[in-house]
């Protein structure tokens, strides 16, 4: 009861903080994919990548996931019940020199030994001749050869359940899409969590109104099924974009707004006819609020979006680009000094509010995962016998490790809470999607580690000091996210951290989410590594779409170190002192917006 009684002070203590929207008005900051990693920035290639190679064969696949894209590919059953990959109804465009009987022949009205005798290859060029339809199979196994491959599966002719079947062993690499939103709530029913959903809108007429009606029938269905929106836009005759640069900024922030993926497509009309090579058309999307670009040449869409991000200005300031309630605010530990280290108590109130709490993750003897930072005992748990102080995580089974009193420590009102199992953890994840989680691995095994959390893997962040950590991890997890952590160097210089920064750069800081690093603040304000230094690592992280991210390891709990590190260009923050932080973020924002 005095558990619940302090998360309950707790929470209507920072009530105020987390009441942030209504800072982030209309006339301020507009979020941008620069918020957003670069390696979960999604281009999907329209029918594999249909401009480049044969559409819906292998080689347009691996060509996409070559780029780092996603493909989309349509599928159709055979007349004899094999799901494949092909878009048409008939095989005119695409067999253009076939017979007649070939041409006006349907994947429905065939036999697979016949759809697969058929060449649908040469039509891009005599280096592609002899590519064959796809079975679903066939991309199954292909998917299987690495785990960060995706496809997105637009559905024309088959059934779900046997769809659903035949991606079973590759469920969290598939999405489906599909123009009617009855389709995704059937495959919302049928797959479950696993059930990754988006919905495109190929709108006609294109006009504002076209999209609103939709939107209003999706509001009242709450968006069901739906993870991930796609609209068509395109350009009138007078260049003028079609759904209106208002209402493709208004929609991008709705759906963002309940955590669906935005997605925007340059699409080619008779007045639009080069819009997937338009260059400037993708950075008018991105700046608009789109969280993905979907193309027939995702080859343009990767260069938009890399010269995008590399357009972010040295005098870039936190205020200007990003909502106040969407800066990041990790709490150390869980809750940092206010609560238990690690127990789901503590993860529930960081929830609670607007916090992403850090899990430390050792294994037991008997190899259950359990949040536990220290090697030992003898600091969370300093009453007991000696020789369980100096022992760890690791030296106990579960149940042992489930008897131990890891809350009395911070006073008699946190009395009884115990370490919370990973198992837990997960089932709070699920809880709402919107709740994230940072990863800090002590003593676990990462594939074993994926392996468990592969349901929440969009929920997880790994937090490692070592890179080559991350890149495994990412291998397993590919859908979770990264952040490298770099430790102070209390006696080093600014050129240190630069050095080490540096090695990370050219690297490109491929599978990060965000970089933090460690810093000391004296209590006149002085920051060490220096503002330009600073300064330095969050410009060049910006233009990568990687988070700046700081944890101040001194004079935490002042206002004056985040209005130093915010000054610097820091856009997120983990913390010992939450309260105190997010207090500090909210009057930073205060101040600017006022001049």
């Amino acid at each position: 009861m005095k558990t619940r009684k302090i998360m309950g002070t707790l929470a209507l203590a920072c009530a105020a903080v987390l009441a942030t929207g209504s800072l982030a008005s209309a006339d301020g900051a507009k979020w941008t994919v620069r918020n957003k990693e670069r390696d979960s920035i999604t281009v999907i290639a329209h029918r594999g990548a249909g401009d480049l190679a044969p559409e819906n064969c292998i080689s347009s696949l691996e060509l996409t996931w070559g780029m780092g894209g996603i493909p989309e590919v349509d599928v159709r059953t055979t007349k004899d019940g094999h799901i494949m990959m092909f878009h048409d109804g008939n095989f005119a465009r695409v067999c253009p020199n076939a017979s007649d009987e070939v041409k006006n022949s349907s994947v429905e009205s065939l036999t697979y030994d016949e759809v697969r005798a058929i060449d649908i290859g040469s039509f891009r060029g005599e280096q592609f001749k002899g590519e064959k339809v796809v079975s679903i199979e066939e991309i199954v196994e292909a998917l299987k050869k690495d785990y960060r491959r995706m496809v997105v599966i637009d559905v024309k002719k088959v059934d779900f359940e046997q769809l659903a079947k035949a991606v079973e062993d590759v469920k969290y690499q598939v999405v489906l899409t599909s123009g009617n939103d009855a389709d995704l709530v059937k495959w919302a029913e049928i797959c479950g969590e696993a059930s990754d959903g988006m919905l495109w809108m190929g709108l006609g007429s294109y006009d504002d109104a076209d999209v609103e009606k939709r939107f209003e029938k999706l509001r009242a269905e709450n968006f069901k099924g739906i993870k991930r929106l796609q609209i068509h836009i395109a350009k009138d005759a007078d260049g003028n974009m079609r759904p209106s640069p208002e209402c493709v900024r208004a929609k991008a922030d709705e759906c963002r707004a309940r955590g669906i993926e935005f997605q925007a497509m340059p699409w080619r009309t008779k007045d639009c006819p080069e819009a997937e090579k338009d260059l400037d058309f993708y950075k008018e999307l991105l700046r608009l609020g789109a969280m993905a670009l979907s193309t027939d040449r995702p080859d343009i869409a990767f260069q938009a979006l890399d010269e995008f991000l590399a357009e972010s200005p040295e005098d870039w300031n936190i205020v200007d680009n990003i909502p106040l309630n969407e800066v990041l605010v990790q709490g150390h530990r869980g809750m940092g000094n206010e609560m238990p280290e690690g127990t789901l108590d503590t993860f529930r109130v960081a929830w609670e509010r607007g916090l992403v709490p850090e899990a430390d993750v050792r294994m037991t003897k008997d190899g259950v995962i359990m949040s536990f930072h220290d090697d030992n005992f003898q600091r969370i748990i300093p009453d007991a016998p000696e020789d369980v102080r100096k022992k760890g995580v690791k030296d106990f089974t579960y149940e042992e490790c489930r008897k131990l009193d890891v809350g009395a420590y911070k006073g008699e009102q946190f009395k009884g809470q115990k370490m919370a199992s990973l198992d837990e953890m997960i089932a709070a994840l699920k809880e709402d999607s919107s709740r994230m989680v940072f990863f800090d691995v002590k003593q676990v095994d990462f594939e074993l580690l994926a392996k468990l959390t592969v349901s929440v893997h969009p929920q997880i962040i790994l937090a490692s000091p070592s890179y080559d950590q991350i890149k495994t991890w990412k291998k397993f997890a590919p859908r979770s996210k990264a952040m490298l952590w770099m430790p102070t160097t209390w006696s080093g210089t600014p050129e240190d951290l630069k050095d080490r920064f540096d090695k990370i750069k050219d690297q490109d800081f491929a599978g990060l989410y965000g970089l933090q690093v460690h810093v000391t603040v004296d209590a006149d304000g002085n920051v060490k590594p220096t503002p330009e230094v600073l300064r330095y690592c969050g410009t060049e992280l910006r233009k990568k779409g990687v988070i700046f991210e700081t944890l101040s390891w001194t004079n935490g709990d002042k206002y004056l170190t985040y209005k130093t590190l915010l000054d610097c260009g820091c856009a997120s923050f983990a913390t010992d002192y939450p309260t105190e932080t997010m207090a500090s973020i909210k009057k930073y924002y205060e101040e600017k917006s006022a001049k």
